[in-house]
């Protein structure tokens, strides 16, 4: 591949001033051969008259989806009317950070073992205040070896940050939205696709109030809903990992279940809680919460209960 065509495609929905800054950036890359595929989930023509000075520029395919697919249906739909050899999912209120961003990804290419490769992942709020999230070294360099672990801390990021071969068949899981990207980078390194990460700043993920991620978190439920959806997809052998084991007990305590009507009210049936996670729940209401919540205690006790599963769980399987 000496120059690959990399088809960038965008998700959009409303706010086409961000499109127009993504577009922007992307018309001073010096890699020019490129085509942007727009997704648009906005009721309104609002994003199609903004990118249509655009259209003379750069190699630009819009659909206009009536009704909305949502996101992340929106995402693999985008994904989907990809032609390029190298596909970027970038999300319209992202950008690129350096003239010669798309270069840097072809480059890292050349390697033929490399499936996709990932870049610094740095934020950038309204204020303009820059933020490098998640940079864990250690991390990154054990994701063959500790996948799940992208549940504690996401050090790959956004799926703008992230340029994948076209070849790669993997699109995103539609029922997430809160884990739906540690989900599909699981997937892709379970997989045994190789990466390639750029210690450089080439993509700048913009911050703002509007985002799915501050409306998750300003429900909460769809976090732990997610999370114990996830917990059934790694299956219980994966709670052989201490760290993942903890990380569970925690989101129960810090959640406040002590009742299965606790689950029911974040979303959660009864018949959705894996058994791991359903052993642990029952355990913790051995104890109040107020002592639980003493991290000392806390400790003790996951690890007893950690170490009596992981025997329970050897029995069983023999």
């Amino acid at each position: 591949m000496n120059e690959p065509l990399i088809s960038i495609c965008v998700p959009a929905y409303k706010q086409p001033q961000f499109v127009v800054r993504l577009l922007d950036s992307i018309l001073k890359q010096d890699y020019k051969n490129v085509e942007v595929i727009i997704s648009d989930d906005s009721a309104d023509e609002d994003t199609k008259q903004a990118i249509e000075p655009y259209q003379k520029k750069l190699q630009i395919r819009y659909y206009h989806n009536l009704p909305a697919l949502r996101s992340p249906r929106n995402w693999n739909n985008a994904l989907d009317k990809a032609t390029g050899d190298l596909v970027v999912l970038m999300h319209q209120d992202d950008w690129y950070a350096a003239e010669d961003a798309l270069s840097a990804y072809v480059t890292a290419f050349q390697n033929a073992k490399v499936d996709f490769v990932f870049c610094q992942n740095t934020a950038i709020d309204e204020h303009g205040n820059k933020f490098i999230l998640q940079a864990i070294p250690s991390l990154m360099k054990q994701l063959h070896e500790k996948p799940n672990h992208l549940l504690l801390a996401q050090v790959i990021g956004p799926p703008s940050n992230t340029m994948l071969r076209r070849a790669i068949d993997v699109r995103y899981d539609e029922r997430f939205i809160w884990l739906v990207d540690v989900d599909y980078y699981v997937r892709l390194l379970k997989r045994g696709l190789q990466y390639s990460y750029i210690e450089k700043n080439l993509v700048n993920i913009g911050l703002h109030q509007d985002q799915t991620t501050a409306f998750c978190r300003a429900n909460n439920d769809i976090i732990f809903k997610e999370n114990i959806w996830f917990a059934e997809k790694l299956g219980a052998f994966a709670f052989r990992d201490i760290q993942i084991f903890d990380y569970y007990w925690r989101l129960l305590r810090n959640y406040n279940i002590r009742t299965i009507k606790d689950f029911e009210a974040n979303q959660v049936q009864e018949k959705e809680i894996p058994s791991v996670i359903f052993r642990m729940f029952r355990f913790q209401r051995r104890f109040s919460l107020g002592l639980l919540k003493k991290g000392f205690f806390s400790k003790i006790m996951m690890g007893w209960k950690y170490l009596g599963w992981r025997l329970n769980s050897k029995n069983e399987s023999q």
